[in-house]
C-alpha cells in the first residue's frame, strides 16, 4: 500500500493536477516516449502493480476462470474478486477495454481461420509447426494472454 500525506489537497488543485498528469502521460506521441515517462514517474513495483491490475480487469472481461488468472498473474483470488466488484461501478475503464476486446475478437477469428487452413494432417503443412501453433491457440484460450 502506498503512503500518502494525511493533509488533504484541495479539490480544485487536485483537478489541475489531474489535467497536468493527462498532459504529460496521455499526450505522449509514441510507445517509447510513454515507457520513458512511466519509468521516470513510477518505481518498478508500481509499474508491475498497475500492469497486473489492468491484466486482471482484461482477463475478467474475457471470462477467464479466477484460478487461472490467479496462477498466471500470481495474485490472490480475493484481489480478483475485489476488481470484479470495482468493475461494476467503473465508468471509464470498461468502455476502453470493450474497444480492445472487439479488436481482440477479430484477431481471434483470423487466428482460428489460419489454424484451420494450416492444421496438422494437411498436405504441404509442417506438422511440427502446426501442432505448436494449435497448442499456442489452446493456451491462449485458457489463459487469455
Amino acid at each position: 500500500m502506498t503512503r500518502i500525506s494525511k493533509f488533504k489537497v484541495k479539490g480544485e488543485l487536485l483537478e489541475k493536477l489531474g489535467v497536468l498528469v493527462f498532459e504529460i502521460v496521455g499526450n505522449s506521441s509514441d510507445k517509447s516516449e510513454f515507457d520513458l515517462i512511466l519509468t521516470d514517474l513510477l518505481s518498478p513495483t508500481e509499474r508491475i502493480m498497475i500492469a497486473k491490475r489492468i491484466a486482471i480487469v482484461y482477463l475478467i472481461l474475457k471470462n477467464i476462470d479466477y484460478r487461472q488468472i490467479s496462477e498466471t498473474l500470481k495474485v490472490s483470488q480475493a484481489t480478483i474478486s475485489k476488481f470484479r466488484l470495482l468493475m461494476e461501478r467503473s465508468e471509464g475503464l470498461i468502455p476502453a477495454f470493450q474497444r480492445i476486446l472487439a479488436k481482440d475478437k477479430i484477431v481471434s477469428i483470423l487466428e482460428n481461420i489460419f489454424a484451420g487452413l494450416f492444421s496438422p494432417g494437411r498436405y504441404g503443412v509442417n506438422w511440427k509447426n502446426a501442432w505448436r501453433y494449435q497448442k499456442y491457440l489452446e493456451q491462449k484460450k485458457l489463459t487469455g494472454l
